[in-house]
């Protein structure tokens, strides 16, 4: 049997459709509890819908990235199971690193392998579901405990969280390129990672130039396409 025949079931859909339902259904209780708590606090209703509003639209912009992922994704794990994960607790990086991790140590190239199959499809969904929820994991006990520590570095040195908040990022970052930049045989990840940096250099120097932030905003969607539709023309040309 073909992975994608169960990728695309009818029986995937009504698993991953009852926990994203379940997901949703707790966002509509926490805002009834936030606005009866907000009222209770005294804050004006308009002031509250004017504040949801605002997220709502602000939301937009870091969940264009996620979109794009799913469309990519959806090529290979099916419809249903890259919805349920990035509509959950998934990451549009994760997801994507996970199931490619689970591929090479199955002897694959890829998640794009013509070799890639049920089992390997069933190791991915296991990979991809159990490797991210140890943050979760991690904020249930320790959580109280790292924001006593927070606040504690923030009183005696306001400027060592954002350094360190950067260097993690960095980090991350460079962990899950590295594999695909230093990889000197695989020119075309290396050429979609290049205009993708340009891409956002580009944009930030748009920015300063016109002074327009929504550029700046959408630059990681923008990098994201840019570098994806250079990948296609290099493979079409090369």
């Amino acid at each position: 049997m073909n992975y994608l025949e169960v990728a695309n079931s009818k029986l995937m859909l009504g698993l991953c459709a009852s926990v994203v339902i379940f997901v949703l259904i707790q966002a509509v209780l926490f805002i009834k509890v936030s606005w009866k708590r907000g009222l209770e606090l005294g804050i004006k209703p308009a002031t509250m819908k004017k504040a949801m509003t605002n997220a709502a639209v602000f939301s937009v912009v870091p969940s264009l990235p996620i979109v794009v992922m799913l469309m990519v994704l959806t090529v290979n794990l099916g419809q249903y199971f890259p919805w349920l994960r990035l509509s959950v607790v998934g990451s549009a990086a994760y997801e994507n690193m996970a199931a490619d991790i689970v591929s090479k140590a199955s002897g694959l190239s890829g998640i794009a392998d013509p070799r890639f199959d049920l089992p390997i499809f069933t190791m991915a969904m296991w990979v991809m579901s159990v490797g991210i929820i140890w943050g979760i994991v991690f904020n249930i006990f320790f959580m109280k405990s790292l924001d006593r520590f927070s606040k504690k570095v923030k009183g005696s040195n306001n400027r060592f969280i954002p350094i360190l908040s950067s260097a993690l990022f960095i980090g991350m970052l460079s962990l899950m390129s590295a594999p695909y930049i230093t990889n000197a045989e695989n020119i075309t990840a290396i050429v979609s990672f290049a205009s993708a940096a340009v891409t956002v250099l580009l944009c930030g120097q748009v920015t300063k130039a016109t002074n327009i932030r929504i550029i700046d905003d959408f630059s990681l969607p923008i990098s994201l396409i840019v570098g994806m539709a250079s990948a296609i023309v290099y493979t079409s040309i090369v």
